[in-house]
Parts: structure tokens; C-alpha cells; sequence
């Protein structure tokens, strides 16, 4: 598997919408909007294939601060619980530690704590709704 970071508006970058789209907005009945995608020009994006497949994706948000934030993370479905997820995370993790970040943090949903538990990171605060559905504020310590 390589992972690698994307250019923001490159073919690769389209690639990988089309694997979020696939995981976290059809299943809501849910789009990006051109407006959200421009948006992410300030972000890194990262993408991991495997034999050319985009298999995992992650977004990193990171202002120079203390605290990076993990965005958009999705696995393809016929390679969900192959480790992929856990090794996307960890690329995204030591990107923001190289850029000066000491904790990450994310927005997880409800089914999705699990899996981020397993790789360290702890729920903090109140359940609350976004895109309609419960979620838990996440972190992990990069130090």
C-alpha cells in the first residue's frame, strides 16, 4: 500500500471525493457542494491505493497550532477491517506531529468510535448531531 499526499483539485484529489463520497454522503442521501470543495484548499489531503485502487482517505487540518484536526476519513467498503484505516490515520498523525502539532483531534461518528478507541484516541465531552447523526469529539496525544 503507498500513501501519499494529494494536491488539493488534482486528478488524485478527485479521486479520493469520490471514495468519501461514496462512504460518508450517499449513505446519507448527501453531496459535497462546490462551495465545500473549494473550501478544502486549505487543507492536506491525503490518499492511500493499493495496485492504483484508492483504498483510505484522510483530511488534515492544521493551523500551526498545538492541535491538528483529522477530517473526512473513509475506507472503501470491500477493504473496511484490512488495517487500512488505522495506517491512513497514522500517516495523517505523523504529518501533523512533523508540522508542529502535539494532539489531533476528530469529530467521530457514532459508529466509528470503536475503531478509533482501538488506535488510542479517547472520546471527550457530549454526544452531539452533525450531518445528522450522533458523534463523539475525539483526540489523541502525538507526543
Amino acid at each position: 500500500m503507498i500513501v501519499r499526499e494529494v494536491e488539493h483539485l488534482s486528478q488524485d484529489y478527485w479521486r479520493i471525493v469520490e471514495l468519501r463520497r461514496e462512504v460518508l454522503r450517499k449513505p446519507l442521501g448527501m453531496d459535497y457542494t462546490d462551495e465545500q470543495l473549494r473550501a478544502e484548499g486549505a487543507f492536506r489531503h491525503f490518499l492511500a491505493e493499493i495496485d492504483g485502487e484508492v483504498v483510505a482517505t484522510a483530511i488534515l487540518s492544521h493551523d500551526g497550532g498545538s492541535t491538528a484536526s483529522a477530517k473526512q476519513v473513509a475506507v472503501s467498503p470491500s477493504r473496511q477491517g484490512e488495517g487500512l484505516g488505522k495506517l491512513i490515520m497514522r500517516a495523517v498523525e505523523s504529518a501533523a506531529r512533523e508540522a508542529g502539532a502535539t494532539e489531533m483531534v476528530l469529530n467521530a461518528r457514532h459508529y466509528a468510535i470503536a475503531f478509533y478507541e482501538a488506535i488510542g484516541y479517547e472520546a471527550f465531552g457530549p454526544e452531539f448531531e452533525e450531518v445528522g447523526m450522533p458523534h463523539r469529539a475525539m483526540r489523541f496525544a502525538l507526543i
